[in-house]
């Protein structure tokens, strides 16, 4: 929800430029909070997890769209059977937090009784398919007690989780990393969309 032209959060003019005239977010950059020895051990520490995590993935595709209901879980599920079939390892990733649809397509019914499970390490593992043994899925249907509730979250809540997506999920299995990693997103440009973007931005 920053201006067009903000300077970051980090920025020496920070919450004092022209541009931060009007943001929400002046007050809290001005304080100089996100300057903070701790906020910076944070930051680095944050990208160093999402490096780890994601250097065993060779390309990420991001699937969206600026409206709903023009099939951008079905394109995601395609790719991701198209490339598995072709012999890659590929992971479907699904920040389509309220609305995950693209499990059923990749999964078929099967993915009704899937759940994840964690590692030794607490990482979580992504449900693979039957068919294809080099694809995996993940997605919150599969933490959610019953795969069609609904869930209504705010966007820091979303963003908590898909940071913990990006980097506690163990993409390894037999394949030692992922070719593919598709991400299959909500409807519009929000905030599942920027904060994706920017962590696997961190990610390099």
């Amino acid at each position: 929800n920053a201006n067009a032209e903000c300077v970051g959060p980090t920025s020496e003019q920070a919450g004092k430029s022209s541009a931060c005239a009007g943001c929400p977010n002046q007050g809290a950059c001005s304080s100089g909070a996100f300057n903070s020895p701790e906020a910076k051990a944070a930051a680095q520490a944050q990208q160093q997890q999402l490096q780890a995590s994601l250097s065993n993935v060779s390309h990420v595709i991001l699937v969206l769209s600026g409206k709903g209901g023009v099939g951008k879980s079905t394109v995601a599920a395609q790719l991701c059977h198209t490339l598995a079939s072709e012999g890659y390892a590929v992971g479907l990733l699904d920040v389509d937090l309220c609305g995950p649809s693209a499990p059923r397509m990749v999964l078929g019914d099967a993915y009704l009784q899937a759940s994840v499970s964690k590692t030794a390490a607490g990482s979580w593992q992504p449900v693979y398919s039957t068919t294809h043994p080099n694809l995996a899925c993940m997605s919150i249907s599969f933490l959610l007690q019953d795969p069609n509730a609904a869930v209504v979250w705010r966007g820091p809540r979303k963003n908590g989780l898909i940071q913990q997506f990006l980097t506690e999920v163990d993409w390894t299995g037999d394949t030692d990393g992922l070719d593919y990693l598709i991400v299959d997103t909500p409807p519009g440009t929000s905030d599942e969309h920027i904060s994706t973007v920017q962590y696997l931005q961190k990610g390099g």
